[in-house]
């Protein structure tokens, strides 16, 4: 049978828009599907406010931390290690700030130690300080990140619960009201489609954003290692000259 001259594709299109309308699809929706297209909006909505959080926090964050690099590394060659954390202090929403101030206090802690013992290491105290500082920033920065993984996972088998619903809906209405009038089974049909559209718009928007985000914290990592490198070569460098 060719698709296009089919009864249904016909009584589909002089349905109009009114048959398909949104509003007419809610209300033709069985209460299963209703608990589905609500629980898809949820995840829609829950996944825009990660999103916007974290792009915001993102933002914050590279701005705070190209004002601070400036004034710390400056500071820290002239070897004025007080206006080094204030710099930090200052732009506390530069993740690369929180690091390095954490390297920091733990350099002048362990240059106290080596003052009473000279034999003493002060350099790998503070590279494993680093290392525990970046690793508690990358779990800041997968705030919310489960969440869109999740959804970007989990709706479309959510939306395909709802469509084989419906479906189940569709073949119970052609039992019991025939397939003469196919406008009457128009509700069922547009629940079962509208679930699995639901589903991939909330999927698709959520699997992209994970991997933009993923994207940023892997840059942001990376600013914060060539960041706190430079800040232990210059650690590195006062001690050879102590």
């Amino acid at each position: 049978m060719n698709l296009l001259a089919s009864p249904l594709v016909f009584a589909l299109l002089e349905g109009g828009q009114d048959s398909f309308s949104p509003l007419e699809i809610w209300r033709a929706t069985s209460l299963f599907n209703k608990g589905i297209i609500l629980i898809l909006f949820f995840l829609l909505g829950l996944q825009i406010y990660v999103a916007i959080d974290r792009f915001v926090t993102y933002a914050q964050s590279n701005a705070a931390s190209d004002k601070f690099l400036k004034l710390f590394m400056d500071t820290l060659r002239r070897g004025d290690f007080e206006a080094a954390k204030r710099a930090a202090t200052t732009h506390n929403k530069s993740h690369v700030a929180l690091v390095l101030k954490h390297g920091l206090d733990i350099f002048q802690y362990e240059k106290q130690l080596k003052g009473m013992n000279p034999n003493h290491d002060a350099i790998q105290p503070v590279e494993r300080a680093i290392a525990r500082g970046t690793a508690e920033v990358v779990e800041l920065l997968k705030k919310g990140m489960s969440s869109l993984a999740t959804i970007g996972a989990l709706a479309p088998f959510i939306g395909l619960l709802g469509t084989v619903v419906g479906i189940i809906k569709v073949f119970s209405d052609l039992k019991t009201k025939g397939a003469g009038d196919i406008n009457a089974l128009a509700g069922s049909i547009g629940e079962a489609l509208a679930t699995t559209a639901l589903g991939l718009i909330c999927a698709i928007p959520a699997v992209w954003i994970y991997n933009l985000l993923t994207n940023k914290q892997d840059m942001v990592v990376t600013n914060i290692n060539n960041a706190a490198s430079q800040m232990v070569d210059e650690f590195i460098r006062r001690e050879s000259q102590a």
